[in-house]
């Protein structure tokens, strides 16, 4: 290596190479303002605001109860809740329902590409982001060159998590309602039949006392398993969502990526700097070879 290799070499090979240091630092420049105007394509994102909901306090336990509501039966869901409305959000079934539903294999040009199919959910999930916020709130967020279509995607995701969650809490409670009401019409055919069988029973007869009783047992059966069955039917009335929207996705005005400016600093800083760096080399080079020669 040159010994007299010191900043004041340095300073006098830069200047030496100084125009062409300038006219590469000069076309990567240019370079990174094409690329970032006419290449690289803007994205946008939406987000929604949502809250899990505690469902049990439709039940027919919360609606009907004795006791009072205790601190776990408030009205946002617990961590369960939100863990649940996550594990729907991000579930295969529903990320293949909305990549169909709005054609992104298309929209991301994988159409008649090989691996489209995978190539197009790998796409559409690095986008796509469900998580709990630091207020515990659940974030879906979803990055997209189309600021529209990424809000109606958001909120379509947003009106599946909500009719998700509450179909089959719905359901089941549906299932409680049915199943209650049949066994009022059993208990009160029973009922009828007791006290059909008690009217054509002598009183004088050793068995009245034990027909009657049983009739009365299952009158008071019946008039229990009705109330339950109302009970149960109005619980079922009672229609709660899963969630609660504390803020709609909406069409983003400002792109999110990428940030031209920054990207055009960083790339003329680099380029300076290699340049810089190549200068130096290619005059160390050139005074080995000279070096070589003697």
């Amino acid at each position: 290596m040159n010994s007299d290799f010191n900043l004041i070499a340095v300073i006098k090979t830069l200047l030496k190479w100084k125009w062409h240091i300038l006219a590469f630092t000069l076309f990567s420049s240019i370079a990174a303002v094409i690329m970032t105007v006419f290449v690289m394509k803007p994205y946008y994102q939406s987000f929604a605001l949502v809250y899990p909901t505690n469902q049990s306090m439709a039940d027919r336990s919360s609606l009907f109860g004795n006791e009072a509501i205790d601190a776990e039966n408030y009205y946002y869901g617990s961590k369960h809740d939100a863990n649940r409305i996550i594990t729907i959000a991000t579930a295969s079934n529903l990320v293949q329902y909305i990549i169909q539903k709005y054609n992104l294999v298309e929209h991301y040009e994988f159409k008649g590409k090989k691996y489209e199919a995978s190539n197009t959910t790998e796409e559409f999930m690095e986008n796509y982001q469900v998580y709990k916020t630091d207020k515990d709130a659940i974030r879906i967020n979803l990055i997209d060159t189309d600021p529209v279509l990424a809000a109606e995607i958001v909120n379509e995701v947003v009106a599946t998590i909500a009719n998700e969650t509450t179909r089959p809490i719905e359901a089941n409670k549906q299932q409680l309602a049915d199943l209650f009401a049949q066994k009022a019409l059993e208990k009160k055919a029973q009922s009828d039949s007791l006290q059909s069988a008690l009217e054509t029973t002598s009183l004088n007869s050793n068995t009245y006392a034990i027909q009657k009783a049983l009739y009365e047992n299952s009158l008071e059966e019946y008039y229990e398993i009705s109330k339950l069955a109302e009970e149960y039917e109005m619980a079922a009335q009672q229609s709660m969502a899963g969630i609660e929207i504390i803020e709609h996705a909406y069409p983003a005005e400002r792109k999110l990526k990428p940030v031209r400016s920054k990207i055009c600093i960083a790339v003329s800083l680099l380029s300076f700097l290699l340049a810089c760096l190549g200068a130096l080399g290619m005059e160390q080079i050139a005074y080995i070879q000279e070096e070589l020669k003697k």
